[in-house]
């Protein structure tokens, strides 16, 4: 029987972080375009609209912006979105697609959304 490498794509959308999160802007991407990621790797640091802490009194401040680690639980090779920058000052809304996670499957094509998983990453004070 002959078989066909089909493509199983999980997209990488910017996800909300909690209820209320609406924009993020990537700081860093922690791996290349074209790279291979496993389970657990670190591959993105996003700074958050305030808003990601919904009670502004737990805030460090009024306009804090914290910074997130995000963690890939998905395996395969990563595909950044070219018209997506990194460090480039612009916001983004939660949700929209900045990249895909591609790997080889032999039963089924699918495209899907991405697991994560994500810490606060900022200095202590």
């Amino acid at each position: 029987r002959p078989s066909t490498t089909l493509l199983l794509r999980k997209l990488i959308t910017l996800p909300p972080l909690s209820p209320t999160h609406t924009s993020s802007r990537i700081l860093r991407r922690l791996v290349p375009t074209s790279s291979h990621v496993i389970e657990y790797q670190p591959i993105l640091i996003l700074q958050c609209s305030p808003d990601l802490i919904a009670d502004p009194a737990m805030r460090k401040s009024e306009g804090h912006e914290p910074r997130m680690l995000l963690e890939s639980l998905e395996e395969g090779k990563v595909v950044w979105r070219e018209d997506v920058g990194e460090d480039d000052g612009q916001w983004y809304d939660v949700g929209m697609v900045i990249g895909e996670i591609v790997e080889d499957d032999e039963e089924e094509e699918s495209v899907e959304e991405w697991t994560w998983q994500a810490y606060l990453d900022e200095p202590d004070e």
